[in-house]
């Protein structure tokens, strides 16, 4: 059975009317200098080496933006053709997707005081992650959003920690599933990089929870508490 999340949780959706062609075209000039800001940061933090590769990472999203954006099932837009790159829809999309990679950017040059890895994690293409570390293991609660159609998915449990790597299973968990799931969490470079294997019980078809994540927020004692009970009881919260 897929665990179907009530709310779409990128925030791409949220507004409930478009926004006009003045205001949607404001928001994308707003979104597009602070992502440029952040990716002049990044360039002057990292080392040469490491912004290389994040030049190729950096191609790939945008055209990531710019497929999801164009796309009419995703911005709601009538008709079957991609949007124009002017358009309101467009340009209302792309800068919702703009302040995910922003935040995601600052997040990668961000020098975290404190050095578990508790915290609110995007990898900036519709996933997030919330971890709170605590003796030797990751309680965690991870949830997406995925490609045009807003495939969700969203899994809470808890994984084994050993230094920079983490292992996860449900083995045992719900006697009426029969193939265990996994997934694999590799701290390195600041990027947690997640990979499972047999995750569709908890999402639709076209989400996954593979992925490079950042940390972008710390999270209180409250936030903590939610999380390690979520993760106890292998419930994903309600938004």
């Amino acid at each position: 059975m897929l665990l179907l999340l009530a709310a779409c949780l990128s925030g791409v959706h949220a507004q409930d009317k478009p926004l006009d062609a003045k205001a949607a075209k404001a928001a994308f000039v707003k979104a597009d200098h602070a992502l440029n800001e952040a990716w002049a940061a990044a360039k002057q933090a990292l080392p040469e080496g490491e912004f290389t590769k994040l030049k190729d990472e950096q191609r790939a999203w945008v055209e990531y933006r710019d497929a999801l954006a164009r796309s009419p099932m995703y911005t709601g837009a009538d008709g079957q053709d991609d949007l124009a790159l002017d358009a309101p829809g467009y340009l209302e999309a792309a800068a919702s997707l703009e302040d995910m990679r922003t935040e995601w950017l600052k997040g990668l040059i961000h020098d975290w005081k404190d050095e578990t890895m508790t915290g609110y994690w995007t990898d900036s293409y519709g996933g997030n992650i919330e971890v709170v570390e605590r003796e030797g293991h990751l309680h965690f609660v991870i949830q997406c959003v995925r490609g045009p159609t807003s495939h969700v998915g969203g899994l809470a449990g808890i994984a084994v920690w050993n230094s920079n790597i983490g292992w996860f299973s449900d083995k045992g968990r719900d006697k009426d599933k029969t193939d265990e799931t996994n997934l694999s969490f590799n701290f390195r470079d600041k990027k947690l990089e997640i990979t499972g294997a047999n995750t569709g019980y908890y999402h639709g078809a076209r989400a996954y929870f593979d992925g490079s994540y950042v940390k972008v927020k710390a999270l209180d004692a409250k936030a903590q508490a939610k999380i390690a009970k979520a993760a106890k009881s292998g419930e994903v919260p309600e938004e």
